[in-house]
């Protein structure tokens, strides 16, 4: 099995910036980064996780939500951050399987990964 790649700490900042032009809910809803070490810790806490994908990738939905790292979009940013995590994870033989994500966008999910994946 491949290694694990986590989304670092600006993939999530460009998920929540990504998340609040596309999800809009709140005219003043305005992207910023209440604490950058609550969002290394809450990717800490997933690295830790020792359970499976499913696991690791609720530990990212909940800790982004607990951290509350970002000025707006919390909720929707951990949402995204969890499907596109678990999504690129996923074994390639089950993505075309099951329901189709509404949350893609036309370049992909709002997590770009620009990082080649080993294996």
């Amino acid at each position: 099995m491949a290694p694990i790649i986590y989304p670092t700490v600006d993939e999530l900042i460009e998920t929540n910036r990504r998340a609040l032009i596309e999800i809009r809910s709140k005219k003043a809803d305005s992207h910023g980064v209440l604490s950058r070490p609550l969002l290394i810790a809450a990717l800490e806490k997933v690295e830790a996780e020792s359970g499976d994908l499913y696991d690791k990738a609720a530990v990212l939905l909940t800790e982004l939500v607990r951290a509350h790292a970002f000025a707006s979009g919390v909720r929707r940013t951990a949402y995204v951050a969890a499907i596109s995590f678990f999504e690129d994870e996923r074994p390639t033989s089950q993505r075309d399987s099951g329901p189709k994500n509404p949350y893609r966008s036309k370049g992909g999910f709002f997590m770009h990964r620009t990082r080649l994946k080993s294996g």
